[in-house]
This record gives structure tokens, sequence and C-alpha cells, in this order.
């Protein structure tokens, strides 16, 4: 696998200061019908929490696939979104196959998700790969003390490095402090806590072979029920469209951009963890 011009492998070593650190996109492919991606979930959970590896953000992402659901059974939060996405993954890394647990690191680097020697020492590498400038900023925030912040309206912008290939913009929302009770699959009857799980993911614009900057207004929102937004992450990420390589990213809180929020860089309000009820969408193909 090709690493970034100038980046080498690295080994992970001790947490570097926040300011400093270089922000990492990790992507699980994950489902809570395969009975090893709780091992795997658990991991990115951990290494999300920690950030415990030298020179890097872990800005982590739980995508469930669609594949393993059955007519009688259905994973939550899967999508077949999520199932394309991963796809994409496989044609650009050159893979025979899907399969889960799948952690894919900046879009480079992909292996088993339940590894986390090799996901630590490819988070340590790519953090110290450059990648370009994202501000976020709220525009036209929901009034203070209202029931939900949603939908949000954000000013986002986006400063690439010369040379870069040409790239798609993401929009992604994450959602924290998440609980199943699972009800078919390989996990049937276990509990099952999520975080990081992408709750929308949309492109939101693209930027040109070459072109060093984009901006736009982005309007957040979170279909269905959005009561919890305390836990919820907004992420935005340029990618280069063939090769799939994140080129800029950044994570920020959605209470940040609330009035009478935490203020911006705090914990977040204590909220209980959100129970999934029992998909009832359509069953999707079956594993590959």
């Amino acid at each position: 696998m090709l690493l970034p011009p100038g980046v080498r492998a690295q080994s992970p070593a001790a947490p570097a200061k926040a300011a400093d650190r270089v922000p990492v996109l990790v992507e699980l492919f994950t489902s809570e019908g395969c009975p090893h991606c709780p091992e795997a979930d658990a991991l990115l959970e951990r290494l999300f929490t920690a950030q415990s590896v030298g020179g890097a953000e872990i800005v982590a992402l739980e995508e469930h696939v669609d594949y393993w659901d059955r007519p009688a059974w259905t994973d939550h939060y899967a999508s077949p979104a999520y199932t394309e996405r991963q796809k994409n993954y496989a044609d650009a890394l050159e893979l025979d196959s899907l399969y889960t647990p799948q952690m894919v690191i900046d879009g480079l680097m992909e292996f088993v998700g339940n590894s986390e020697s090799r996901v630590r020492t490819a988070i340590a590498t790519l953090g110290h790969a450059p990648k370009g400038v994202v501000q976020l900023k709220p525009q036209a925030p929901g009034a203070a003390g209202q029931k939900s912040p949603m939908p949000l309206r954000i000013a986002a912008s986006i400063d690439l490095p010369a040379g870069h290939a040409a790239s798609e913009v993401y929009m992604v929302v994450a959602e924290d402090k998440l609980f199943s009770r699972v009800q078919g699959g390989s996990n049937a009857g276990e509990s099952w806590p999520h975080s990081s799980v992408a709750r929308s993911f949309h492109r939101v614009g693209a930027i040109a072979e070459g072109q060093q900057h984009f901006s736009g207004t982005i309007e957040v929102g979170l279909p269905g029920d959005d009561g919890k937004w305390q836990n919820l992450r907004v992420i935005l990420f340029a990618q280069e469209k063939d090769d799939r390589h994140v080129v800029a990213i950044r994570s920020a809180r959605l209470a940040e951009f609330v009035p009478g929020a935490a203020d911006a860089g705090a914990e977040a309000p204590p909220a209980a963890p959100k129970v999934a009820p029992v998909s009832s969408k359509p069953a999707g193909p079956a594993p590959r």
C-alpha cells in the first residue's frame, strides 16, 4: 500500500499534545449480525476515547453494512449506502470481496478490524501525514434552550495544498452513547453498546484537481429521532475521488454550534444511552 509522499511507517508512540495532532479517519465497516464485530466495535471505541496513538487525533466512524440483514431481522443502523462505500474501497484497494469487521484508515490502509496492533501502527503512520485545514462555523443557529437544534446550518471551508487530485467533500453526523439489544443474527440476545455510528452521510461538494479552496453552507440534520443531540458529532472531510485518500478532515461536537450548550471543547452534557428499536426496514442482500 502506497503512503502519502514523505511519510514512512511509524510505530505507536506516546500521545502528542492535542493541538499538534493530525486528524486521522478510522472507518469501521461492521454489522450487528457479524459474529466478530462486537470486538472490533469495542476496539474502535477504546481508540477514540483514549486518543492514545502518538501524533494522531482519531476520528472514529462506525458504518453498518446491510449484507448481514435477513427478512426476519435487520441491523437498525445498517444502510446500503455504507455497503456501497465499502465496495468503492474494495475497488480502490483492489480487494476480491467485502468482509466485516473491516477497518479503513484515511482511505489508504485496510485490514481486519479487531487487529489492535495493526490499527495502532497504521494510525501512527498516517498521523504524521500533512492534511488540509478545515474550518466549521455556526450560521443562523437554533435558539438557546430549544428542544433540538436540528436542522443546523454550518459554514464550512477547506484549504488544501497544491497538487492534490480531484476530491469529494462529505458531511457526516455520528452518534455516540447508543445501545442495542440485538434481536437476530449471530449476536442474537446480546446487549451491545455503540459509539461513533454514522447516522447521516452526504456528499456536499467537490474540489477540482489543483483547486485549493472549498467553501459552502451546509444544513445538518438527523433523520428520525434527534432528541439526543448532545451525543452527536459532525465530521467534514475531503477525499480524493479515485484513490480514496482523505486529504482534510475535522470533527466537532454538535454542541459547539448550539447557543447555551456546553462551551466548545468541554465535555458534552451527560445523556442516557439510547436504545435502538427493532428495525422495520427491508432486508438487504445476502452476505458477500
